[in-house]
C-alpha cells in the first residue's frame, strides 16, 4: 500500500428524509454509498463503505455504534473500537430499506428496519461475554402501505438502565408513520412485536416519528405541567404540513376495552347537563400490553411549516422539525400553555430534514447541501458545513499555479476549491440548465506576466462556454467583474460591476447600486455557505459553437482550446479547435472514428494527443500553418478496448494511453513505430496522470480503475521511456468505490492528487511516492 492520507473528501448528503444523524459533536450521513462521518466545523474525516447502493437512512445508537440502511436492502452495524468498522449485515429485505431505530435493551440492541417490500424487519443484537451475535426475530408486514419511519423506546416507567437483566427491561415500544396517514403503535414485553393501537389524526402521508422521555427538565412549563417524568411523548411530522405531539403513559386503574370510550361519552353528557361547562378532552386510547396498562392521547398540533414536514426530531430536550418549505423550527412550550416556535432557521431550498446536537442544529436539503447553526445566547448563528456534489463528479483540473481545483458534475454546478486553513468550497462559478461533462482552465503563455484566471467547460449541450474570474480570484485585477448575476429571463450569467464603473464588454454587464456591491462584497471574505454562494458565479465571457451533438472533452493551453462532441461517425468525430486570445475558430482535425474520449497537449505545447473510442490514439503536431496543428501518427488498434484516458510525461518526452483492455501503454514521442511499453492492471483503466516533476530522479504516474481503486507507480531504470514501474495501491479507504473519471497531480512541490469519480466524491490525497 502507498502511504497516504486525505486531506479532502468533499460529498453531499443523500436526498432522503432519514439520511442524517448526530450524536456527541459528530454528524453521520448517507453520501452516495458511503456512510460519511465530519465533526462541525471541520470536513469529513472518514467514509464508511460496505454498500452497494444509495444510503438511505443512518442512525447513532451510541457514540460508538451506529447503523445505515441501503437501497441495497441491507442494514449495516457500525462499531468505533480504533476506527470505525463493519460489524455486522443485517439481511433479509427484498427492497430498499427507507427507514430504521436501534435501541439499546439490556446488554444487547434491537435493530428495526422498514423497507419499500411492504415489510418491517426485528433484528436483536446479543452480546454474550466475548461473543456477539445478530439474529432476525420477527417479520412485521404493514400490508398495501409503507412504514415511512420508525422510532423505538421503553415503555413509560422502564428503561434499560433501571431494568438491565429483567424481563421489564425488554419492554419496548415501536412507533411507525405510515402512508395510510395514521401512527401505528407496536409493543413488545418479552417476545414478538403486536401492533397495540393505531393513532388518527393526521391527514396524510406520516413522514417521521421521535420518541422522547419525560424528565423533571422537560416537564417545567404550562405547556408541559401535566407530563409526569417517565412519560413517553411521540412527535409526528405529516404531508399535511403539521406536526402533532402524543402523549403516552402508564395508567393507575385497570379497564377493559372500550372503557375509555363509554368514560368520554359520559363525561360529555354530564358537561351538557343544565349549569355544566363543556371541557373537550383528548381522546384517550388506552391499550394493555404484559407490561401493564397504557393510554395515549394526543397533547398538541403545531402549525408553523407552509409544506409538507419531513422530518422531527428530539434532541436536548428540545424539538425541531423541517419541511418542504426550506426552514428549520425549533419548538419549546412557553408559560401560556402553548406550544411555540424558538427560532426559525431558513434554508435555500427545501429542507428533508434537521437534527439538534449538543453544538446546534443541522439540516440538509433537496440539493444534497448541509445547513448548521450553533445557539450562542439567544441567538441563532450560522456555521460553516462539508459541500459537495450530489451527481456523478465528471472532470476536475487545477490552476497553473496549484491554488484552486476545479470541478464539474452531472448535479449541473462547477465548483472551485482552495485551501484556507483547510480545503473548503470557494466559489460554485457556473451553475447550469445540463448536466456537466468536462472543464479545462487556460493557461498563461510565456509572454504573459500575469494571466486572467479563465476557464472552459462542456455539458451536456452544444457549446462551449468560457468563464472569467472575479475580483476575488484576480488578484484585485480591476478588469474583473465582481461577481455575476443570471438575469430572470436569461440562462446567461452576465459581469455585475458598480454604477460608475466600466467593463470591456457591456453586452454581459449588469449595472448594480453601491449599497447592492458592498452587501455581495461583505460575504466574499468568509467561508461561504449555500445562501452566499449565489454570489460567487463567474461571467460567461463567451461562447463557442461548431459541434452538433453534446460536447464530450476539452483541452486547453495557452493559445489554443480543443473541444470533441459525442459522435457515432468520422464526420462528427472531428477536433475542433478555437484560439484563446478572440474566442475564434482555428481549425477542425479529423482522425478517428468515434468520440474523442480525451485530449491532452504536451507541456512544451508541442503537440495535441487524442484517444478515442474507436481504439485508436492520434498525436497532432503544431505548425506555422492557418491550422495550428496537424495529423503526424494516428495508431489504430492501440488498445483491444476503448481508450480512456491519454497522460503526458512533465518533459513531454512520452505519453501514456489508458483503456478498458485494463492496461496501460507508453509511447515514446521520438519512436512512434517502436512498440509500447505496457503495463497490466487488474481492471479497466478509466484515467491516467504523470506527475509535474521527478521524485529521486524517476518519474512518478498514477491511475484508476473502473471499480475505484488507485494505484501510485514509480519508475526505475534510465531508459528514455522506462520499462519497470513499482505500483503502490492508495489504501482502499481513502479512495473511491465507482468509476473513477479523472485523476489529476497538483502542479506544486506537493505530492498532491485529485481524484474524482461517479460516486460523487471529490478527493485531494497527499501521497508519498
Amino acid at each position: 500500500m502507498a502511504s497516504a492520507h486525505s486531506e479532502l473528501v468533499a460529498v453531499a448528503c443523500n436526498r432522503t428524509a432519514h439520511a442524517l444523524d448526530t450524536t456527541h459533536c459528530v454528524a453521520a450521513f448517507g453520501a452516495g454509498n458511503y456512510v460519511a462521518l465530519y465533526r462541525p466545523n471541520n470536513s469529513v474525516f472518514a467514509t464508511l463503505r460496505g454498500h452497494t447502493d444509495r444510503v438511505n437512512c443512518v442512525r447513532f445508537v451510541s457514540e460508538h455504534v451506529l447503523v445505515s440502511g441501503s437501497a441495497d436492502g441491507t442494514a449495516r452495524v457500525w462499531t468505533n473500537d480504533d476506527g470505525w468498522r463493519c460489524t455486522h449485515v443485517l439481511e433479509g429485505h427484498e427492497g430498499p430499506i427507507v427507514a430504521l431505530a436501534s435501541l439499546h435493551v439490556g446488554s444487547g440492541m434491537v435493530t428495526v428496519t422498514a423497507a419499500t417490500d411492504g415489510t418491517m424487519r426485528v433484528y436483536e443484537y446479543e452480546t454474550a461475554g466475548e461473543e456477539e451475535s445478530v439474529a432476525a426475530q420477527q417479520v412485521i408486514s404493514v400490508g398495501a402501505h409503507t412504514a415511512l419511519d420508525v422510532a423505538l423506546a421503553h415503555v413509560p416507567g422502564f428503561s434499560s438502565e433501571s431494568d438491565a437483566g429483567s424481563d421489564a427491561g425488554s419492554a419496548i415500544m415501536l412507533a411507525t408513520g405510515s402512508t395510510d396517514g395514521r401512527v401505528h403503535i407496536y409493543t413488545r414485553h418479552t417476545g414478538e412485536f403486536t401492533r397495540a393501537v393505531s393513532l388518527e389524526g393526521h391527514e396524510d402521508w406520516v413522514t417521521s416519528v421521535s420518541f422522547q422521555r419525560v424528565s423533571s427538565s422537560l416537564a417545567n412549563t404550562s405547556a408541559t405541567s401535566h407530563w409526569r417524568s417517565g412519560d413517553v411523548v411521540l412527535a409526528s411530522g405529516s404531508q399535511d404540513k403539521h406536526v402533532r405531539l402524543w402523549r403516552i403513559w402508564r395508567t393507575q386503574n385497570t379497564t377493559v376495552a372500550g372503557d375509555a370510550d363509554r368514560r368520554a361519552a359520559q363525561a360529555l353528557l354530564d358537561a351538557s347537563a343544565p349549569g355544566s361547562e363543556l371541557a373537550l378532552r383528548p381522546r384517550e386510547h388506552e391499550f394493555t400490553t404484559q407490561s401493564g396498562q397504557f393510554a395515549a392521547a394526543s397533547d398538541a398540533v403545531l402549525e408553523g411549516h407552509e409544506a409538507w414536514v419531513h422530518s422531527v426530531s428530539w434532541g436536548c430536550g428540545e424539538l425541531v422539525t423541517a419541511g418542504a418549505d426550506g426552514v428549520a423550527l425549533v419548538w419549546a412550550g412557553d408559560e401560556e400553555g402553548v406550544w411555540a416556535t424558538r427560532a426559525r432557521l431558513g434554508a435555500d431550498a427545501g429542507l428533508l430534514g434537521a437534527r439538534m446536537g449538543d453544538v446546534g442544529v443541522v439540516a440538509w436539503s433537496i440539493n444534497g447541501s448541509l445547513h448548521a447553526w450553533t445557539h450562542e445566547g439567544d441567538a441563532w448563528t450560522p456555521r460553516a458545513a462539508p459541500t459537495g456534489h450530489f451527481g456523478a463528479v465528471r472532470d476536475a483540473c487545477w490552476s497553473a499555479d496549484g491554488e484552486y481545483l476545479l470541478t464539474v458534475s452531472a448535479d449541473q454546478t462547477a465548483r472551485v476549491w482552495a485551501h484556507k486553513n483547510e480545503w473548503h468550497e470557494v466559489a460554485r462559478p457556473q451553475i447550469h440548465g445540463y448536466d456537466m461533462q468536462c472543464a479545462a482552465f487556460v493557461p498563461a503563455s510565456e509572454t504573459e506576466s500575469e494571466k486572467m484566471l479563465q476557464y472552459v467547460a462542456g455539458a451536456e449541450e452544444k457549446v462551449v462556454r468560457v468563464f472569467n474570474a472575479t475580483q476575488a480570484f484576480a488578484s484585485g485585477n480591476t478588469a474583473s467583474a465582481l461577481t455575476a448575476a443570471v438575469p430572470a429571463l436569461g440562462l446567461t450569467n452576465k459581469a455585475v460591476v458598480a454604477s460608475n464603473e466600466t467593463f470591456p464588454d457591456d453586452r454581459y454587464a449588469v449595472r448594480r447600486t453601491h449599497a447592492d456591491i458592498a452587501q455581495m462584497d461583505s460575504t466574499s471574505n468568509s467561508v461561504l455557505l449555500d445562501a452566499q454562494l449565489r454570489h460567487t458565479l463567474w461571467p460567461e465571457a463567451d461562447k463557442l459553437y461548431g459541434h452538433p451533438y453534446e460536447i464530450y472533452a476539452i483541452a486547453a493551453s495557452s493559445s489554443v482550446v480543443a473541444t470533441s462532441c459525442r459522435a457515432s461517425s468520422e464526420r462528427h468525430a472531428c477536433i475542433r479547435l478555437y484560439w484563446t486570445h478572440n474566442w475564434q475558430p482555428a481549425g477542425t482535425l479529423t482522425a478517428h472514428l468515434l468520440t474523442v474520449t480525451r485530449m491532452q497537449f504536451s507541456p512544451n505545447e508541442k503537440y495535441l494527443l487524442s484517444a478515442s473510442r474507436d481504439r485508436s490514439w492520434a498525436l497532432f503536431e503544431r505548425t506555422q500553418e492557418d491550422v495550428p496543428y496537424k495529423l503526424v501518427h494516428h495508431q489504430i488498434k492501440a488498445h483491444a478496448r476503448i481508450v480512456w484516458d491519454v497522460a503526458w510525461s512533465h518533459d513531454s518526452m512520452f505519453f501514456a494511453t489508458a483503456s478498458r483492455d485494463k492496461s496501460v501503454k507508453l509511447w515514446n514521442v521520438d519512436a512512434l513505430g517502436d512498440a509500447p511499453v505496457t503495463l497490466a492492471f487488474p481492471g479497466p483503466v478509466t484515467s491516467v496522470a504523470f506527475a509535474h516533476m521527478l521524485s529521486e530522479g524517476r518519474y512518478v504516474m498514477a491511475a484508476a480503475l473502473e471499480n475505484g481503486r488507485v494505484f501510485v507507480l514509480t519508475s526505475s531504470g534510465s531508459q528514455k521511456v522506462p520499462t519497470s514501474w513499482q505500483p503502490k495501491e492508495i489504501p482502499r479507504d481513502i479512495a473511491h468505490t465507482s468509476t473513477v473519471h479523472r485523476i489529476a497531480w497538483r502542479p506544486t512541490s506537493l505530492w498532491q492528487l485529485a481524484t474524482v469519480s461517479d460516486d460523487q466524491t471529490v478527493r485531494i490525497t497527499s501521497v508519498n511516492p
